[in-house]
């Protein structure tokens, strides 16, 4: 065979050879061990190189087919075992440079789209090449190689991400390949002596692709054909790859000198920028911005190319500031480099815009400066104090230009132009306050409506103006420049809504911050613009002054409404001038209402906003008046009197347009606002008046309370759904019904008492059509959360405060009986139960007999026997979709009302009415849902039977006689066959209403304890004897969906029924010898039945877990009679015996077979276990001789049944309530030899080679049952053995734990129930495991659980497990925790770090769904209750304190938090402060960083403010 491979090396460079036998030849040569040839692999890399070099230089032509074959051959080589082998023995193969120069070629061509080979193959000759030490060296040791590598896959990949739609996106090898270059790269760039060389390479190479590469994958929308692991982690590492590359290359401390010669161009600076021109570069800020200011050639590439430089600008600015910026140092040369980076955005250096500049880039162009000055602000670049000593005002002057090119040019419809003067006005409000005027106007007065983005940041720029001038306690100049603007003539009609909700607030807060000398300047001034420039001109047709007036009045009132009120402790000074302020503001509503009543108000266009403002300044005065009055016993009123108050309120009321024309929407509300305010001042007075004076006033407060509701007002219902913000400036036409039910539902409690019926019954009927309508219009209507008028009446009914008002509710109760009698035709009504129309005089006349019986009892009892007598007829009212439609919704009313609060009248006629509907009523068959209407109505009167007022129900009509009704019409419904599903989930629901309410009004009939014998005595003959019952219970009719509907119904009620007869055994031992009869009555019935079922009817009928659940109760009720029966005679002699005992035990058997060789449902398993669970109780009561073999096969079934390979995790969750109780059965009593199988068996379970083979679900068994079985209680002697085991466990779980931790997928599947469980172990105490060190295993295990899933769930699940087991440990082992204290500290500083990751504010697109902020809340609650632990037993922990608030302050540093997620970790972390020391304070102080230093001391400060007072003035008042 060697003559065979002698020649090769001849025939590979012979040019006769054919090119595919050459690289079969090649091939062969390779793998061949006989191939004797001088260092072979050499030469084989050589023949390789050189045949492609000469293909690509064209001296040879070959067979492209054969060029791909090449480099397949080569990339065979470079990844065979062969060659890793053979490097490993330290051989060394010399790779060609022309290889690598091959490769990069390849690459670029690829770009083009003309490839000569598969880039694949390339690539993974590139892998192979950079993976391989020794072969790198042909990269590493020629830099411009690589960095020429590294430019082409940065274009192709540029390429690709531009494809937005392609099918073809970024392969993952190439992905894999493009970060084993960049990391190549960066190495190799690290090694370099020569920065300036790197720096020239790198700005003349690579800065444009990179950031162009960079940009794409910030930009992309991924789609699915991307591939996820590119999506969310490849795309982010390379991008910080990037960073790593530009920032280390362009910024070293060795260009800081060259920065500085070209920022700086000082006099003073000039001779040494000469002398070190020779040593460093000349002008690197330069040499940047000329490759990031390319231009493009089309517009297309000029609006990406623009989009590249906008989004690079900030982002090497951040680079620069992080190199050279630090501490104290080189300020003015990061400033000088910002003011370059400005103007490359295209504006002179006067900050003019340059001609070239296109108005498209507006809004990158903003972005990016905004970007720029967040930098600054960060690394405090700015001092004002240097800047104007030392410099000038060098910055200043350039802040003012660029506040000047923002005002001049303009973009209010774009976001980033508001934040930029917020950011501006953050580095020194001296910047913008030349511009105040403007500023004002542009962002707040003259600002129209726009989107949400813009509304939110300008709103958050007119917050920052106030809350700055607050702080610098220039508030009064603030509002005197917002006057001149507002009263200054407009362009155009002036918007009134200056104060929006999120504004209004931040001045609300600014005024309670602010002194009040300087709130009372800020009234004057509002005052006195009133008086002098608006009021004058009020009337001028010509100008819009009334609509100026009535914007300042809003601010006039919102100033006077927010800031603290007077009180007794404020000083005199204050109080006079505002006595002054009072009198001048009542002078100014005098003199309005003066216009008004001697008609001095001309009408015209104006004359409705004239009276606005009247009544606007005439109840803010009113209203602010009367609240000094109360609090401040210095302030004395204006008034001087009661008399010119009330006079004033009066007058007011009475103020109405020419000609009694209806006064205008918001004029109406601040009418009845006053009228409110009479009926306050009278509720103020009452105690001081006498009856007689009040019982005069009565009259005239009732007519202030229906001049409030205005019944013919609320009888409208308009669109219930129009939204209101709560602004009085926009109420109108379409929002004033809204407004009017938010000033009746907010002050029910005062208007309520002096309300007639009428208007009470008004009231009422509105509240129910609004919630009708709403209901029609979107289902439940509970997601709209804004204030409308369904959204109030919905939040009045669920509350509590109608239910204090009985005549309102009992007025609410009958417009709902109402609209359901309504609902159907009065003449069947009439027919089937005629009292339901009848008044209660009418029917007390018409009766005779009992003369003790009040008239609407009188009424109910006829009602509710008539409606018995038409169940016995089996009558029965059509209605059709449309009525059923409205009848579901009246429903679901029904559903919220609260049953407590109904007088005894109202519940019974409610109930009877719904009793009614539920026998009689009968859908159309068109009707789409009839059966869900029945399953509301019995679901409605279930939750009716839970309520205080049930009693009142059997006063009217016996229980049985309910029961025997309910199931005659469904019985006859059965017959008619009016329902058509009875397999489907529809019917199983209605199942189960009816189950539900036949359970409520057997439990009520037990609990009432009067006639409970005879009731249940009644209903069961009934079930077991009744006519209906004998048919079907006996089989011999003809098998129909009827009968098998009554089937059904029989079994749900007779099981229903011994259910409730067993829990109440043995509570009444004198009634226990007649529910032993019903029972043994019951079940004696049921098991024919259930076996025909089984047999004859098929187990589909009912499906396999009702009939276990059947069978159940057959045997608890049997054991429970059987057991009660035997309490008579002695312990010696008893001898309990089970009739059916051979019945259950083959139905046990068939259970035991079908529970787990396949998926079953989940219902059935949970049924199945239960069933076990009875058996086995009623084994032990028979003493079995079998009961050792049978409690090993019940384990062995529910192991099997929770290793099944089909059981899911929450499918197991779902089980371990009815496991738990079947092990509590098994553990009860057992033996040591049963104990001993059971704990063999989860040992068996829990080796680690399963953990390593993959056998999940069976570990997810074993460690499930090991939880339940550590939660049991079990005998002593378990106890004890238990105790010895309970170690083993523990190491057994850590090892799972570890092992899952390598597969991501099982974070949830087998790490969290093993965390679950083992927290169970560690809460048994150090009495169960006594050595500190496995303790401390668990600790270190802890680290091995990610907490870094894609899911919210998982992430909530996984926090909490690893919160409870270090909860365990600090509650159960503070001993050892003290001595493990960092390992312990660790594990939950993961926690916080994590949260507070998770809980940061994000983008809009980014925010997630309200269920995930839900469960980050949740977590968030759970760090606090650690803190809050930590600090209860702070006295072992002191020493630690300082330490985790500096963990936590330098974790807050990094992110910005959600509000609610910081409060809950700010009052946890506000727990550990209170164990810090003076001195721990000093040191955090002293030792923390910068930035860090300021959290510190921003929270700290917080702390001192908010938590610490309020703990001292509690520890005050504690013994």
């Amino acid at each position: 065979m060697a003559a065979i491979y002698s020649g090769i090396h001849l025939k590979l460079k012979n040019h006769r050879t054919p090119w595919p036998d050459k690289l079969k030849l090649a091939r062969f040569a390779w793998i061949s061990t006989q191939c004797l040839l001088t260092n072979k692999e050499q030469v084989l890399f050589d023949w390789t190189s050189h045949a492609l070099k000469c293909f690509y230089h064209k001296k040879v032509e070959v067979p492209l087919e054969v060029v791909e074959g090449l480099w397949t051959y080569l990339d065979d080589i470079l990844h065979s075992k062969k060659l890793c082998d053979m490097l490993s023995k330290g051989k060394t193969i010399n790779l060609r440079p022309t290889v690598a120069q091959m490769i990069n070629e390849r690459i670029l061509e690829s770009i083009s789209g003309l490839t000569s080979a598969s880039l694949h193959t390339v690539l993974s000759c590139c892998s192979g090449i950079l993976t391989s030490p020794v072969l790198s060296v042909t990269y590493t040791a020629n830099y411009e190689l690589l960095v020429e590598l590294l430019s082409g896959l940065c274009g192709f990949s540029s390429m690709k991400l531009m494809q937005q739609n392609s099918e073809q996106p970024l392969s993952l090898k190439f992905c894999e390949v493009f970060l084993l270059v960049i990391r190549t790269y960066l190495t190799v760039q690290k090694q370099q002596a020569n920065s300036n060389r790197i720096f020239c390479q790198v700005t003349a190479n690579l800065l444009q692709p990179l950031l162009l590469l960079r940009h794409l994958l910030n930009t992309r929308v991924w789609t699915e054909h991307d591939d996820i692991k590119i999506r969310q982690s490849l795309s982010k590492e390379i991008r910080s790859k990037i960073d790593a590359v530009l920032q280390s290359a362009l910024f070293t401390s060795d260009h800081l000198q060259s920065y500085r010669e070209e920022v700086l161009v000082s006099e003073d600076d000039a001779g040494a920028k000469r002398s070190h021109a020779r040593k460093g570069m000349l002008g690197p800020v330069k040499k940047i911005l000329s490759k990031v200011c390319v231009q493009g050639n089309s517009d297309g590439e000029q609006v990406l190319c623009y989009a590249v430089k906008s989004n690079s600008l900030s982002l090497l600015y951040k680079f620069a500031l992080e190199s050279y910026c630090k501490g104290a140092e080189n300020k003015l040369v990061g400033f000088h480099l910002m003011t370059k980076l400005v103007t490359a955005l295209g504006f002179t250096d006067e900050m003019n815009i340059e001609q070239t500049f296109n108005a498209s880039n507006w809004g990158l162009a903003l972005l990016a400066v905004e970007n720029l000055l967040n930098s600054c602000l960060a690394s405090d670049i700015y001092n004002v104090a240097v800047d104007k000593i030392q410099h000038k005002d060098v910055q200043y002057n350039f802040y003012r230009k660029l506040a000047r090119l923002l005002f001049n040019n303009a973009q209010m419809g774009i976001p980033a132009w508001y934040r930029c003067l917020k950011s501006l006005l953050t580095l020194n409000h001296h910047i913008l306050e030349p511009d105040l005027d403007e500023l004002l106007s542009a962002v707040w007065v003259d600002a129209d409506d726009s989107e949400l983005r813009v509304k939110k940041a300008r709103e958050a720029l007119v917050s920052a103006t106030l809350q700055t001038y607050s702080k610098l306690r220039q508030l009064p100049k603030l509002f005197e420049e917002l006057l001149d603007v507002t009263c200054r003539p407009a362009v155009d009609e002036l918007k009134p809504a200056l104060l929006p909700d999120t504004i209004q607030k931040s001045l609300s807060q600014c005024l309670l911050d602010t002194p009040p000398s300087q709130n009372l300047e800020i009234c004057w001034l509002v005052l006195k613009r009133m008086q002098r420039y608006l009021l004058p001109h009020i009337q001028e047709e010509m100008g819009d002054f009334p609509l100026k007036t009535f914007s300042v009045s809003l601010l006039l009132n919102a100033v006077l409404f927010s800031f603290k009120t007077l009180d007794n402790t404020t000083p005199v000074p204050i109080v006079k001038q505002t006595q002054n302020l009072m009198e001048e503001m009542l002078n100014i509503v005098k003199d309005l209402l003066k216009m008004f009543e001697e008609n001095l108000v001309t009408e015209g266009p104006w004359r409705e906003q004239i009276q606005n403002v009247t009544l606007l300044v005439a109840y803010t005065w009113v209203e602010v008046d009367t609240l000094f009055q109360i609090h401040c016993f210095r302030y004395t009123s204006p008034g001087d009197s009661r008399n010119i108050t009330s006079s004033l309120v009066e007058r007011a009321l009475t103020l109405k347009s020419v000609e009694e024309e209806v006064i205008s929407p918001l004029g109406k509300v601040l009418q009845k606002l006053l009228a409110l305010h009479k009926l306050k001042i009278h509720m103020l007075r009452s105690s001081t008046l006498s009856d007689e004076e009040t019982a005069n006033k009565k009259p005239l407060l009732q007519e202030t309370a229906r001049f409030i509701v205005s019944s013919q007002e609320v009888l409208l219902t308009p669109n219930t759904d129009q939204i209101w913000d709560l602004q009085l400036c926009n109420i109108n036409a379409n929002t004033y019904m809204t407004a009017h039910w938010f000033l009746i539902t907010s002050n029910l409690p005062l208007i309520a008492p002096y309300l007639d019926q009428k208007d009470i019954f008004d009231l009422a009927d509105c509240v129910l059509s609004s919630l009708l309508q709403s209901f029609h219009a979107s289902g439940t209507n509970l997601e709209n959360t804004e204030v409308s008028v369904s959204f109030l009446c919905r939040e009045l009914l669920e509350s509590q405060i109608l239910c204090e008002f009985p005549d309102m509710y009992s007025a609410l109760i009958k417009c709902t009986i109402k609209a359901l009698i309504e609902l159907l035709e009065p003449s069947h009504v009439q027919a089937t139960c005629p009292s339901l129309l009848k008044p209660c005089t009418e029917i007390s006349m018409e009766e005779d007999g009992e003369t003790s019986m009040t008239p609407p009892l009188k009424r109910l009892k006829a009602i509710g026997e008539e409606i018995l007598d038409s169940v016995k007829m089996r009558s029965s009212i059509r209605i059709s979709e449309t009525q059923m439609e409205r009848f579901l919704s009246l429903l679901k009313v029904t559903q919220i009302l609260n049953g407590f609060a109904m007088s005894s009248e109202d519940y019974s006629e409610l109930f009877l009415s719904l009793f009614l509907m539920a026998n009689c009523v009968q859908c159309d068959e068109s009707a789409s849902d009839a059966t869900g209407l029945l399953r509301e109505l019995f679901n409605v009167m279930a939750t009716l039977l839970k309520g205080t007022n049930s009693t009142a129900i059997l006063k009217t009509i016996y229980g049985s006689r309910i029961l025997e009704a309910v199931m005659t019409s469904l019985f006859t419904r059965c017959s008619r066959g009016l329902f058509t599903e009875l397999d489907g989930p529809t019917w199983l629901s209605f199942l189960q209403s009816v189950l539900n309410f036949i359970q409520s009004l057997i439990q009520f009939i037990i609990d009432r304890k009067r006639n409970m014998h005879l009731n249940l005595e009644k209903f069961t003959s009934f079930m077991v004897e009744s006519n209906s019952a004998v048919v079907v219970l006996s089989g011999d009719a003809e098998e129909s969906k009827g009968q098998r509907c009554s089937l059904q119904l029989h079994l749900v009620t007779l099981t229903t029924l011994c259910k409730e007869v067993i829990s109440t055994l043995g509570k009444r031992k004198r009634l226990d010898k007649t529910l032993t009869h019903l029972l043994e009555k019951a079940t004696s019935v049921l098991e024919p039945v259930i076996q025909a079922v089984l047999t004859k009817h098929g187990i589909g009928v009912l499906g396999k877990s009702f009939s276990v659940e059947v069978v159940t109760v057959m045997l608890k009720g049997e054991l429970a009679s059987v057991c009660h029966l035997g309490q008579s005679s002695s312990e010696e002699d008893m001898q309990v015996k089970i009739s059916r005992m051979s019945f259950y035990r083959s139905f046990l058997q068939q259970i035991l077979k079908e529970l787990h060789p396949s998926p079953r449902p989940m219902d059935f398993l949970v049924s199945s276990v239960n069933y076990l669970t009875a058996f086995y109780a009623a084994a032990k009561k028979t003493k079995s001789d079998d009961l050792d073999v049978l409690h090993v096969e019940i384990l062995r079934s529910i192991h099997g049944l929770l290793s099944g390979s089909w059981m899911t995790l929450s499918e197991v969750k779902e089980l371990e309530g009815a496991v738990k109780g079947l092990l509590y059965e098994l553990l009860s009593e057992c033996s040591d030899e049963q104990f001993h199988v059971i704990l063999l068996m989860l040992r068996e379970s829990l080796v680690m080679s399963k953990v390593e083979e993959g056998h999940h679900t069976e570990i997810l068994s074993a460690v499930t049952l090991t939880k339940l079985l550590a939660s049991c209680v079990f005998p002593e002697h378990c106890s004890k053995a238990f105790r010895l085991i309970a170690p083993q466990f523990i190491s057994t779980l850590i090892f799972v734990l570890k092992e899952s931790s390598k597969l991501p997928p099982l974070t949830r599947a087998l790490m969290i129930p093993t965390l679950e469980t083992l927290t169970v172990l560690l809460r048994q105490g150090e009495k169960h495991l006594s050595n500190p060190h496995h303790v401390i295993m668990v600790l270190g295990a802890l680290q091995f659980v990610p907490l870094d899933s894609h899911s919210m769930e998982e992430y909530h699940a996984a926090f909490e497990a690893i919160h409870e087991v270090l909860f365990a440990i600090i509650l159960c082992y503070p001993l050892t925790v003290l001595k493990a204290f960092p390992v312990f500290l660790n594990c939950f500083y993961r926690l916080v770090s994590s949260i507070m990751y998770e809980g940061r504010q994000k983008g809009e697109t980014d925010k997630g769904s309200e269920k995930d902020r839900e469960s980050l809340l949740k977590c968030a609650m759970l760090v606090e209750r650690m803190y809050s632990h930590i600090s209860s037993v702070s006295e072992n922990f002191t020493v630690m304190s300082s330490f985790m608030v500096a963990q936590y302050v330098i974790a807050l540093q990094r992110v910005t938090l959600h509000t609610e997620i910081k409060a809950c970790l700010t009052e946890g972390i506000y727990c550990i402060l209170d164990g810090c020391a003076e001195k721990d304070i000093k040191f955090l102080n002293t030792t923390l960083q910068m930035g860090v230093k300021q959290v510190f001391k921003d929270l700290y400060s917080s702390y001192t403010h908010y938590h610490k007072s309020k703990r001292q003035g509690e520890e005050k008042y504690t013994v």
